[in-house]
């Protein structure tokens, strides 16, 4: 059974049958018909808040699809280039082979002069950090003498 309710003392806020001149909790006179406040706000389906979230949570999802795709592409040439180098790793480990059955190469010689180059080339980066430092030394023993 649904009762219409369409008074609202102002005092205590409860509701009130229509017609009713005292408050039933309070026992107000009841003389203004008062709406509930949920009654009165006309509260729109989307606030402009929540369309703003909506905007930034749809930028956020194209971000994170483009960036998806992105790392897909990388994946994709990561593992082309890892295919590469096996491939270029197996010919020349063929091309040494053959070389060494024919007597062309000696692969104990081989790998000396490889280990060598390798340790050539780490060298220049330490190279290029020792001479500032005794270039910085040498002018602090000038302007100390």
């Amino acid at each position: 059974m649904s009762r219409a309710i369409s008074h609202y003392c102002q005092r205590c806020r409860a509701a009130n049958a229509l017609g009713q001149e005292f408050c039933q909790r309070c026992g107000t006179r009841l003389m203004l018909i008062v709406e509930p406040p949920s009654a009165r706000v006309d509260i729109p389906a989307h606030t402009p808040h929540e369309e703003h979230l909506l905007e930034r949570m749809t930028m956020l999802e194209n971000t994170l699809a483009r960036l998806a795709e992105r790392l897909e592409q990388s994946l994709k040439l990561l593992l082309r280039q890892s295919e590469t180098t096996y491939s270029n790793h197996a010919l020349v480990k063929s091309l040494i082979e053959i070389l060494n059955e024919c007597g062309v190469v000696d692969n104990s010689v081989l790998e000396a002069k490889w280990r060598a180059e390798c340790q050539k080339l780490d060298e220049p980066a330490d190279q290029k950090t020792q001479p500032r430092k005794t270039r910085k030394a040498k002018r602090k023993a000038a302007t100390e003498g």
